[in-house]
């Protein structure tokens, strides 16, 4: 099969409609290792396709045996839209390349993919989402040979780039950036919404390249609206153009008339309105987009009036609220498919720049308050998106609210008359796509661009030492993911009733508590900080200060982006803005705030027409008819002991008024969880223990049940596995899973270093890594004891189970102890990649970056503190001359590699690895 066959059919497959000229041209360019800098098309051809064309490209080589492109696609989008287009194209493709028959074009595709994974019956691209409902599956860190896609936002993306990953750990944050950094083609849709995350990736892929690291980052811009013409940028041709579909598309009828404001802000919202009512009668479909949700509140609520249907989509919305307008059939009707029937009634959406990007939106006709060109430009993109009619256009200028703005309005001005400069179409202007491109060089109407901050080698050091802790001249990289003069950073607000139970719970138990039940995207609503702020005083205000001895205040749970969650007062939690940028309040359903539509509202009390606390719901699709407790993926049970009863209560929380038991005589929480039907199987490891009486005994406990993370725990835990693996077995596992990846990756290196040599440093690292465990006191933490009746004797690397026994080897790390031991043996000694070898040894869990504690030094018998120190000096030293030498990103994917094969082996990857590696024994993976 020729190239252009495989990729018609494939594309087919995949996207289940032919591809268009320029698709194929982009194909042509990727298979044989060109990447533009930049995808300059209209809206409405289906940018979101370079995914598809990547993964047919990639499969292509891989066919032919010479894959260069980059395994992972990260797809950037800084929007939180109310579906993720990105998510659901990426997960239709896996799909169809998983279904495909025999003899289809999408077998040759599966086949090609799945040569290049580490296990070849695993699925053949891995899915993430840095965002949303899909909270970080950890599917994209699993195989680092495996093609992957990981969409996110820029906050999510950009902070694992610079070593400080929000939501994190400090040991993990070098993991993310070696696989984000390197092997990546970074795609940034929408790119003039994020100019200064797209400087900031653009002079990091320079970077890289200039210091040869191994595999450099590398970045497509996608926009309609590109403020420059920088590097090489892929646009249409005049053969392109011709192409039915892509000329119907790029000439699409869009008439757009104006009328300057009239009266106050009210009024130009009452205008409106009237040019929306006008298509009452019509059966058609009207998008109604405002720069304020407060506007598109009062809009909506105004043509609502006459019973029309109508819809509202704002950032500010609960992911619950943003979910049932995905799934209603209004909004299914505002998507831009081939063919659809006109509404049985006009259907309105309103909307703010949530609805502008990143959805596939196809309204009949508009109306909208003037803003900005570029998001005009966004716009018009919603509105007779495949050319199939005639749309109208209608632009109110309403006033804005607030401080005088010079700028702004000039900006805005700037627009009206770029517009008005538009060729002259029946009784307005023409503003189809082909028109709107003499429109690119009107960069004096597009929105002001944030100055941004250089990022300079200190800045990069200090980031990349990330076992220091509250390091000066570390600062937080928000301004450099968004420029000085962004807009505010978010808040987000959630509701969960166990947090009116906390009392006076450790530290510890508040953070396990968010580790095994995180906060989903479904509980959540967000909005600029200072405005998010102003409504949650409104809420502390009415509930009450501390020190009002006649009120009872409200606690409230912090977790921020980056740290670990703080339980306490509500109006304390307020007073220091820092930790609040990106972080989620949680609040207890007591504290109201929440209206019918899923927003923040300072005023709102609870009510039980509200759902406050929406953790544990299950799908729509999830089979209700049963008793939803034992069936319930993610479940809170509270067990609390009730002194005059003299028994326990088990009642599930989230759910209003169930009671699973009542007065169960029992002698411990235990014995009452197993008189509870379908629950008795919840393990003692799932309870946090948030009061005791006074002889220490447990009163109140929180029981948890979640989804399993297999690869979670085998990265958080250095014992936990699986099952239980001797230390020798499971170097060997280790050791042939990352021969098995350095295989399938082919050459890690290129240019004057020797890939080979690397290559063998990853695998000789990986079998020698865990020989510090071989300590007595370690093993008896794991439960190992040499007075533990095992005969004979044989020491573990992991014990099958989570966390340590009795702690007795306090904070020795055996990271440290396989370090001091490596550096003896005679093949790394000699070895020509010695440096890389022990680093990759002293890192695998994250510390080496750069140093290790004094209490976490080797506890080996005949090791002098004299000797611990030597090595402690030179391994902060190797680390130094290793990020020299591979760069920053180079060597954080090295150490990735290595840890990717300890992760894998610990959770015993599926697949035969053994065939991929051709060297793995039999029996090395349990």
């Amino acid at each position: 099969m020729t190239d252009g066959l495989f990729f018609d059919s494939g594309f087919e497959a995949l996207t289940g409609h032919s591809p268009m000229p320029w698709q194929r041209r982009l194909f042509a360019e990727l298979h044989t290792g060109r990447i533009p800098d930049a995808l300059d098309l209209p809206t409405g051809l289906g940018k979101t396709s370079v995914m598809a064309i990547w993964l047919l490209a990639l499969a292509a080589q891989a066919a032919a045996g010479r894959p260069s492109l980059p395994r992972r696609l990260v797809y950037v989008v800084d929007r939180r839209t109310v579906v993720d287009q990105a998510t659901d194209t990426a997960e239709r493709m896996r799909k169809a390349v998983l279904s495909a028959a025999p003899d289809a074009a999408t077998r040759l595709v599966r086949d090609a993919l799945r040569s290049l994974c580490v296990a070849p019956d695993e699925t053949p691209l891995a899915i993430s989402t840095l965002r949303g409902e899909h909270a970080d599956n950890r599917e994209w860190q699993a195989d680092p040979a495996r093609p992957g896609i990981v969409v996110g936002t820029v906050d999510m993306i950009g902070s694992r780039l610079l070593f400080s990953g929000y939501g994190v750990s400090r040991g993990m944050r070098p993991f993310h950036a070696g696989l984000i950094g390197h092997d990546t083609l970074l795609v940034l849709d929408e790119a003039h919404l994020s100019p200064a995350f797209g400087a900031l990736v653009g002079a990091l892929a320079t970077r890289q390249a200039e210091w040869r690291e191994p595999r450099p980052l590398r970045l497509i811009e996608l926009s309609a609206t590109r403020r420059s013409a920088a590097g090489r940028v892929f646009r249409l041709t005049d053969e392109d153009r011709a192409e039915p579909e892509v000329r119907a598309r790029t000439t699409a009828e869009k008439i757009l008339t104006f009328e300057s404001a009239i009266g106050d802000h009210r009024a130009a919202l009452a205008a409106i309105v009237a040019h929306a009512r006008r298509h009452h009668a019509d059966r058609k479909r009207v998008v109604v987009y405002l720069r304020a949700p407060a506007d598109v509140q009062l809009v909506a609520e105004m043509l609502g009036e006459d019973g029309n249907e109508v819809a509202i989509l704002t950032g500010t919305i609960r992911g619950r609220e943003r979910d049932a307008l995905a799934e209603s059939p209004l909004f299914e009707g505002f998507k831009s498919v081939e063919k659809r029937d006109p509404p049985p009634r006009t259907q309105y959406l309103v909307a703010t720049s949530a609805g502008e990007v990143g959805i596939d939106l196809d309204a009949d006709h508009m109306v909208c308050d003037l803003t900005t060109l570029d998001s005009m430009i966004q716009r018009l993109g919603r509105v007779n998106r495949r050319g199939r009619g005639a749309a109208t256009v209608h632009v109110v200028e309403v006033p804005r609210k607030g401080k005088d703005d010079t700028e702004a309005d000039a900006r805005l001005a700037a627009t009206r008359a770029a517009l008005t400069s538009l060729p002259r179409r029946g009784d307005g202007y023409d503003a189809s796509p082909d028109a709107l491109r003499a429109l690119a060089d009107r960069t004096d109407a597009f929105a002001a661009v944030p100055r941004t901050v250089p990022v300079t080698d200190i800045l990069l050091d200090a980031w990349a030492l990330t076992r220091v802790r509250d390091l000066p001249g570390r600062p937080p990289v928000a301004r450099w993911l968004h420029g000085i003069e962004a807009e505010q950073p978010a808040l987000h607000v959630a509701w969960r009733e166990e947090v009116s139970l906390l009392g006076d719970a450790a530290p510890r138990a508040v953070r396990a508590l968010y580790e095994k039940h995180p906060i989903l995207a479904r509980e959540r609503l967000q909005g600029p900080l200072r405005a998010v702020l102003g409504e949650l005083s409104k809420i502390a205000k009415r509930a009450g200060n501390p020190q009002e001895e006649d009120r009872v205040p409200l606690t409230a749970v912090l977790i921020p982006a980056s740290g670990d969650p703080i339980h306490g007062y509500l109006t304390d939690l307020l007073d220091d803005e820092s930790p609040l940028a990106e972080g989620t309040l949680v609040l207890p359903p007591a504290a109201g705030g929440l209206d019918r539509l899923g927003m923040l509202d300072g005023a709102a009390k609870m009510s039980p027409a509200v759902a406050y606390d929406v953790a544990d719901e299950e799908p729509a699709s999830a089979d209700s008819g049963r008793d939803p407790a034992p069936r319930r993926t993610r479940l809170r049970l509270i067990v609390r002991l009730d002194d005059e009863q003299g028994g326990w209560s088990v009642r599930s929380l989230g759910v209003a008024g169930v009671v699973l038991a009542d007065g169960i005589e029992a002698l411990s929480w235990r014995d009452a969880l197993d008189e509870v039907p379908g629950i008795a199987h919840l393990a003692q490891k799932d309870a946090l223990v948030l009061s005791r009486d006074g002889e220490g005994e447990p009163t109140t406990v929180l029981v948890l049940r979640g989804a399993s993370r297999s690869l979670e725990v085998a990265q958080d835990d250095p014992a936990a596995a699986a099952g239980e693996r001797t230390l020798d077995d499971h170097a060997a596992d280790v050791s042939a899973v990352a021969e098995a990846i350095v295989a399938r990756l082919g050459p890690l290196i290129h240019g004057d270093l020797d890939s080979q040599a690397i290559a063998e440093a990853i695998v000789l690292a990986a079998r020698h890594h865990d020989l510090g465990k071989n300590r007595p006191a370690w093993q008896a933490d794991i439960g190992n004891s040499l007075r533990g009746g095992r005969t004979p004797w044989v020491p573990l690397a992991k014990s099958g189970r989570r966390g340590f026994a009795s702690r007795r080897s306090g904070a020795y790390r055996h990271e440290f102890g396989s370090l001091r031991e490596a550096a003896g043996i005679a093949a790394i000694a000699s070895h020509p990649e010695r440096d890389l070898i022990l680093h990759l040894i002293a890192a695998h869990h994250g510390w080496a970056r750069p140093h290790f504690n004094p209490d976490q030094w080797d506890i080996a018998d005949g090791v002098d503190e004299e000797e611990n120190a030597a090595v402690a000096a030179e391994a902060m030293r190797r680390s130094a001359r290793l990020q020299r030498r591979f760069g920053y990103w180079g060597l954080a994917w090295l150490e990735s590699l290595m840890r990717a094969a300890d992760y894998a082996a610990s959770r015993a990857v599926p697949g035969d690895v053994a065939g991929a590696s051709g060297t793995m024994a039999e029996e090395s993976v349990a």
